[in-house]
């Protein structure tokens, strides 16, 4: 049977993560363990937590050092699948959206049909601050080809390596694919897992919604159609500022090579890498 856990990120949370964690206690499949890692939380958070899930819910202190927003992000949920390396597959939450009642039975599924995917990446409705659907989903804000999962392996990595395609708290992972593999600073955990699972071609984009993806002035990161419209290097020419971290990022993106596979790999290579994030 396989064994999943939910992993969800809080901080601050008091005002959303009580619909977060109901939601999460409707699911039609249960997951054996929920996983929340609570990065300094000074509201009413934690008090949410068990009066939702109980006193049996594992809370892990975030051990972020950097105030970095990006990399800490990232790192907590690091943190959170290092708690869960021992489960076949993580659910990811963020602590303001709402899952859809079979979001961890259909990503399940899905992971069990496709053996050979390391993380699959849904969809999810926009909804507003009160909970309003907005009429639109993540996949109007990070467009998908059409083609994307019956596209070669290159195609794929091209993709993915040029725009932003995976929303976090959308998605579901195989926390031993990633266990071993480090998010480099200035990343978020997501954007860099699905480099590494696309570097692999273990990536798999569904168009299922399994959230309802609050957009609110609250979110720590929330949604950037400006970014998306822009390569790495076009987001570089925009001012001699981003140069640095653009330099550091090409650098992170060299490495990828090391696990990626021939197909792959060899969009990763300079100057081809460069043409595709032109």
């Amino acid at each position: 049977m396989t064994r999943v856990a939910a992993v969800l990120v809080t901080s601050n949370s008091q005002r959303w993560i009580g619909d977060t964690l109901e939601s999460v206690v409707r699911q039609t499949r249960q997951p054996e363990t929920v996983v929340i890692v609570d990065d300094r939380s000074v509201d009413g958070t934690r008090d949410v937590i068990y009066r939702v899930l109980g006193a049996s819910v594992r809370i892990v202190e975030s051990t972020a050092k950097t105030e970095d927003r990006s990399t800490r992000i990232a790192h907590n949920f690091r943190q959170g699948l290092d708690e869960v390396r021992s489960y076949d597959v993580a659910v990811l939450g963020d602590h303001d959206d709402v899952w859809h009642p079979n979001r961890i039975g259909h990503q399940v599924g899905l992971l069990e049909t496709w053996r050979e995917e390391s993380m699959i990446a849904s969809n999810g409705r926009l909804v507003n601050e009160v909970g309003e659907a907005t009429g639109g989903t993540l996949r109007d804000v990070f467009p998908v080809p059409v083609d994307w999962n019956s596209a070669t392996a290159a195609e794929r990595m091209r993709s993915v390596l040029r725009y932003s395609l995976v929303t976090g708290g959308a998605s579901a992972v195989r926390p031993v694919s990633f266990a071993d593999v480090p998010i480099p600073p200035g990343w978020l955990h997501d954007r860099w897992w699905s480099l590494v699972a696309a570097s692999r071609e273990e990536l798999r984009l569904d168009d299922e919604c399994v959230i309802d993806y609050r957009v609110s002035h609250a979110q720590e990161v929330g949604l950037d159609r400006g970014e998306q419209g822009k390569s790495l290097v076009g987001r570089a020419r925009a001012g001699v500022a981003s140069l640095p971290r653009t330099t550091a990022r090409l650098r992170d993106l060299r490495r990828l090579a090391s696990m990626a596979t021939p197909d792959t790999a060899a969009e990763l290579r300079p100057p081809r890498l460069l043409r595709n994030l032109a």
